[in-house]
């Protein structure tokens, strides 16, 4: 295998070794393997805070009144569940992602769809150079309400920058789109970017249910040349702030 520097100060592996993306809440080839997301690309509500129902308090059997006692007990209170999330912001109609653009990256790309492989696991876009992101479509499209997830390598087969190489760069604040196949344009704010070791991904954070319309862009980092693997997941978190017709 040969190894490369990247500007990034971290060994890359390039030629042999295409960089495959991975979480704990789904596999895929290569870095690792895990239960993909349910087919309706949310985490379940019982997962998600403020959106379990409360459960109902204990049956118990209310004393009968004694002859000497004129006092009736009050009635088991009726179970409750707690409010609905209120939803916050716009939330746009499904609509399939065509291309993603993120100006102060130089990015560029179309989007593939992706869905998981015969192992369960989540595909992942093809490693030549010049390979696309790709969305994974068992999540929600760019602007629905809930976390949209789209993949990209860090590198690729032939060269130490893929089309995320540069994804760490991205500050809150910036922003980014995502042209939908209906015609419409949404608009992201980058709300933070954190990397994780791939064995404590936190999954609800990255995947829970959320209040409004979120993404999620995810590569691979962390590249370790003693084993070949990368043991890192960069991920950089945002919310839906517009949109408008392309």
């Amino acid at each position: 295998m040969v190894i490369t520097s990247s500007r990034r100060g971290r060994l890359m592996a390039s030629a042999t070794a295409a960089v495959l993306l991975t979480s704990l809440t789904f596999g895929v080839a290569g870095c690792g393997s895990a239960t993909a997301p349910n087919s309706a690309g949310t985490t379940p509500a019982a997962q998600s805070a403020g959106s379990s129902p409360v459960a109902p308090p204990a049956a118990t059997t209310a004393p009968t009144p004694s002859s000497s006692s004129s006092t009736t007990p009050a009635p088991a209170p009726e179970p409750t569940q707690a409010p609905p999330p209120k939803i916050q912001g716009e939330i746009l109609q499904a609509s399939a992602p065509v291309t993603l653009s993120i100006p102060d990256i130089a990015v560029t790309t179309n989007l593939m769809s992706l869905g998981r492989d015969a192992k369960g696991e989540a595909e992942v876009p093809p490693g030549p150079a010049g390979s696309p992101a790709g969305w994974y479509k068992y999540s929600p499209t760019p602007g629905e309400l809930g976390p949209s997830v789209i993949l990209g390598h860090v590198n690729t087969t032939t060269i130490a920058e893929g089309v995320f190489y540069r994804l760490h760069e991205l500050t809150q604040g910036q922003t980014f789109s995502v042209t939908r196949a209906d015609g419409s344009v949404a608009v992201f704010a980058v709300d933070r970017s954190e990397v994780f070791k791939k064995d404590a991904f936190p999954t609800l954070a990255v995947y829970g249910n959320t209040q409004r319309a979120e993404i999620r862009l995810i590569t691979c980092g962390g590249y370790e040349p003693s084993t070949g693997e990368f043991t890192e997941n960069t991920v950089v978190y945002g919310h839906l702030v517009s949109s408008h017709v392309g």
